[in-house]
């Protein structure tokens, strides 16, 4: 790919740093996410259960208070 601009290129492809993610588990599954103090910001929902899915507060953005003895290993 040829790139005609004046602006360098280690400018126009710097990417930003991906944040870590994390798996908690749940009674129904698992959830993804990005872990902020003791609560999670849901980015996925990992089950086999159907209804889960339809379940609000699992929703992408939502957040998730994690279990005191919480110790999910990072992605």
């Amino acid at each position: 790919m040829i790139i005609h601009s004046v602006t360098p290129t280690w400018y126009l492809m710097e990417q930003p740093a991906a944040p870590t993610m994390e798996v908690a588990g749940f009674d129904g599954g698992y959830l993804e996410g990005v872990r902020q103090g003791r609560d999670l910001i849901i980015s996925r929902v990992i089950s086999t259960d159907p209804a889960v899915y339809l379940k609000p507060e699992f929703a992408p953005g939502s957040t998730y208070t994690l279990p005191q003895s919480d110790n999910n290993p990072s992605c």
